[in-house]
């Protein structure tokens, strides 16, 4: 208990390099719930000490330790989301580095797992995730989260009369469109093209599901 003491009383007061070395004796101990905290102290450690790439390895392992988490020791969907925002900053941890492609495919599985509710309240982290797979080449996925982020934001445009989202959702289905065609789905990308359109002013598009 006295490490734990000695771990955040060197955070807290800046030393990260110390508060990391102490920290990292813990990892290993207590609860499942406890540990995530452990790993999730490290990774703010190194991030804090310009140590992205060394603090990816412990949001991985925050991560895998919300997933698999019980019922009874945090609500599902509650885990899931966690396990989400660590999943993504590891892969952003890890920008450039040859660790990045196992890391992705680990973060890609959660996302899913949030995805299956659908979109809503996730739009920055489709949008994220289709950016980031577009960049990474993996068009049928950055085509399928780019797709669906841009269906759910021009619902919003449509329900509060936002310009701003309006204009977010055009700029996201001309990306959706551009990835779905390079993902071989000319269907996806000519609905994304109609809803572009349609928020041009042009005819509006028969509905079409997500990807």
């Amino acid at each position: 208990m006295s490490g734990l003491v000695d771990a955040i009383d060197a955070e807290s007061r800046g030393d990260y390099a110390r508060a990391a070395e102490a920290y990292a004796s813990l990892a290993d101990h207590g609860s499942p719930l406890d540990r995530i905290g452990i790993h999730q102290a490290l990774a703010r450690c190194y991030e804090r000490m310009g140590q992205p790439r060394e603090a990816a390895p412990w949001r991985r392992l925050a991560a895998r330790g919300y997933m698999g988490l019980t019922d009874e020791e945090m609500p599902r969907e509650e885990r899931r989301h966690y396990a989400l925002v660590e999943a993504r900053a590891g892969v952003q941890d890890l920008a450039g580095a040859p660790e990045l492609p196992e890391a992705s495919e680990e973060y890609k599985a959660i996302l899913a797992e949030n995805w299956k509710g659908g979109p809503e309240g996730l739009t920055h982290e489709g949008l994220f995730a289709g950016l980031f797979f577009r960049a990474r080449g993996d068009w049928v996925i950055a085509a399928k989260y780019l797709f669906d982020t841009a269906e759910a934001v021009n619902e919003q445009a449509v329900e509060t009369g936002d310009a701003g989202l309006k204009e977010l959702a055009l700029a996201v289905y001309e990306l959706a469109e551009d990835a779905a065609a390079k993902a071989g789905r000319p269907d996806v990308a000519h609905v994304a093209a109609l809803r572009a359109t349609a928020l041009r002013g042009g005819p509006r598009p028969q509905p079409l599901g997500g990807l």
